[in-house]
């Protein structure tokens, strides 16, 4: 028993021992990179952002700017990343530094230098993501501040691998473009209002138009011919009074037992239905 004890006791301490080795060796590797990121950060810091901001500001010129467009990115890493340079590039990351630079100088001027050649920039902001390195910076140009950006490879090289640079706005600026943005939007929303309400507008003339072309569809009636009505004259037979008037003087007369109707004068006759 005793020796089954001291048997898990070293086992534990093997273990615990082999778990501070790993810790060691994690924080030994942390504090090396630690000084490894120190180091990049402050060789941009000092020198290595002003000589790619002054290779980016030269190649944007013009000229420049369009035979460095015509290199392939293969060609363009030969021609920099050589022993002669303190720094290496990434053809692809040069070509839109580049081009980036050329656009805004369009509209903020040139960057402006300092009696001795350097650039007027402020504080180099340096921020280490994964296995790239941000750095920025505000610069000073001739019509308008703006702020350079530029990506290095996180490694012993420090390859350029982008950049770009961004005119500052005032504060007039963004309130203009605020202004703009709020009109656009509340404009929008009042015309699409607006268009509602005449399409609801016009649902009560639907009825009377689908009524129009219903009639025209419609055959037109043939008017019925008007009835006939025939008149047929009342036959009034007329009888002659004459044969009833003798008639009548010959009854009298008989009645009276005599042969002479002469003596007898009918002046009136009534006829009774």
């Amino acid at each position: 028993m005793k020796k089954l004890v001291a048997f898990l006791c070293t086992v534990f301490c093997i273990l615990g021992l082999t778990a501070c080795g790993e810790t060691s060796a994690e924080l030994a590797k942390q504090a090396e990179q630690e000084q490894i990121d120190e180091r990049s950060t402050m060789m941009i810091q000092e020198y290595l952002f002003q000589e790619m901001l002054g290779l980016v500001d030269y190649l944007s010129e013009e000229d420049l700017s369009v035979t460095v467009s015509c290199y392939d990115n293969d060609e363009l890493e030969f021609m920099f990343n050589d022993d002669s340079n303190m720094f290496f590039v990434d053809g692809h990351g040069l070509k839109t530094a580049v081009e980036s630079f050329r656009i805004t100088k369009e509209t903020a001027g040139a960057l402006k230098t300092a009696a001795d050649g350097s650039f007027l920039i402020g504080d180099v902001s340096v921020k280490i993501s994964g296995n790239q390195i941000l750095a920025n910076a505000d610069v000073q140009c001739e019509k308008k501040d703006a702020n350079v950006e530029l990506i290095f490879s996180n490694d012993i090289f420090l390859r350029l691998e982008g950049g770009s640079l961004n005119t500052k706005s005032t504060f007039g600026e963004l309130m203009e473009k605020a202004a703009l943005n709020t009109l656009i939007g509340m404009g929008t929303v009042f015309a699409v209002l607006i268009l509602i309400s005449l399409i609801i507008a016009c649902f009560g003339l639907i009825p009377k138009i689908q009524g129009a072309f219903a009639k025209k569809e419609k055959e037109p009636e043939v008017p019925a011919a008007p009835a006939v009505v025939q008149t047929v004259p009342e036959i009034v037979e007329e009888s002659d009074d004459t044969e009833l008037v003798a008639v009548i003087a010959a009854a009298i007369a008989a009645y009276e037992g005599s042969t002479n109707t002469e003596g007898f004068v009918v002046r009136s006759i009534r006829r009774r239905f």
